[in-house]
């Protein structure tokens, strides 16, 4: 097995684990709590602010797991990265656009509290 053939299986996998996340929180299953979702003071201060932040990352962290699911793929199946450099950019792949959904999440949050 290749550094490929692991990083892919590494990093898809964690890309799963981000799409099976965020799926509860898309569908506003998640209730007000201490461990799982976009928790702030804003957020854990009131069920409406709590069920919309978390519908809007829920949505957000399912196309960046997308995004990060295809990106890994064309990483390893391309090749056209060394071996040693494919690995951390296979984790910024998976973990930048992850960021980019929390930032809009901060952003939204900002939004609707402004209202």
């Amino acid at each position: 097995m290749t550094v490929f053939d692991k990083g892919l299986i590494t990093m898809e996998g964690c890309a799963l684990l981000f799409v099976i996340l965020a799926i509860p929180l898309m569908l506003r299953k998640v209730p007000r709590n201490v461990l799982y979702g976009y928790r702030t003071r804003k957020t854990l201060s009131d069920d409406a602010i709590w069920y919309d932040t978390n519908a809007h990352f829920g949505r957000g962290l399912f196309v960046a797991s997308i995004i990060s699911l295809a990106a890994v793929f064309v990483f390893s199946q391309t090749r056209f990265l060394s071996p040693g450099v494919f690995l951390p950019v296979s984790v910024v792949g998976l973990v930048a656009p992850a960021a980019i959904a929390g930032i809009a999440t901060a952003i939204y949050i900002r939004r609707i509290s402004a209202r």
